[in-house]
């Protein structure tokens, strides 16, 4: 559940996006009508920490580009459990199979805090509907999110590859950026995502921590929702070394 209503961080400027997707929107060519509703039309939002950017089956009302920070995908599975099938990054489109239909297909989380731009759909298609530039990066995103959800599906839980290698690869997969932090699931998240029990799941960091592989975020309000980790052990690990 939403905690607070996103943040507007600013309106946006034609002559200034952070967002590549709408750079490209604009390239396609905004209408005059539209020009003068563009600028009010798309916000930069902040949402913290577990706040909701969109629900599922909520009707698809607007594209989200993420300009910084982790966004969780989560389906609810048929026993009324929540599943993550995948986990945006900045420069993802969230939810890009969606595009062309009439409610959202999952939940979209923040997971610590998110910078996003919200384009309304209509403009959305309309510009990809004209420009062979967001057909292509539509189709890369496409091709990204499939790959990502065969990753979590099929890499992360075969139940041939050690617990200890699939943990350190999923660890890997959510680290953030290029240092050596890494966000944090709780047990019972990873332990869905692995296919696993949560009690392993523990058992396994608890290695981990006891190696000096992770260890467990200190000294900011954010804690929390990091691992600090030994990214060169860690890689040994999901290579099964």
């Amino acid at each position: 559940m939403t905690r607070t209503a996103p943040q507007v961080r600013r309106r946006a400027s034609r002559n200034a996006f952070d967002c590549t997707l709408c750079r490209e929107l604009l390239d396609a060519g905004v209408s005059p009508e539209q020009g003068a509703d563009f600028d009010t039309g798309i916000y930069d939002y902040e949402y913290e920490h577990a706040s909701n950017l969109y629900r599922v089956a909520a009707p698809v009302d607007a594209v989200h580009s993420i300009l910084a920070g982790t966004v969780k995908i989560v389906k609810a599975e048929p026993t009324g459990n929540q599943r993550i099938v995948r986990v945006l990054r900045t420069g993802d489109i969230a939810e890009v199979e969606c595009i062309s239909s009439p409610t959202f297909e999952h939940t979209a989380i923040a997971a610590g805090s998110v910078h996003a731009c919200r384009i309304p759909i209509a403009w959305f298609r309309q510009g990809l509907a004209g420009s062979v530039r967001m057909q292509m990066l539509l189709l890369q995103q496409s091709l990204a999110a499939l790959k990502e959800t065969e990753t979590w599906f099929s890499r992360l839980t075969a139940r041939a590859t050690p617990i200890r290698t699939r943990t350190a690869q999923l660890l890997l997969r959510l680290r953030i950026d290029a240092g050596d932090r890494i966000l944090r699931f709780n047990v019972d998240e990873m332990g869905a995502i692995l296919n696993i029990r949560p009690e392993t799941v523990s058992r396994v960091l608890s290695d981990f921590g006891r190696l000096g592989i992770v260890a467990k975020e200190r000294g900011s309000v954010t804690a929390q929702l990091y691992f600090r980790g030994n990214i060169a052990a860690l890689e040994k690990f999901a290579q099964g070394i």
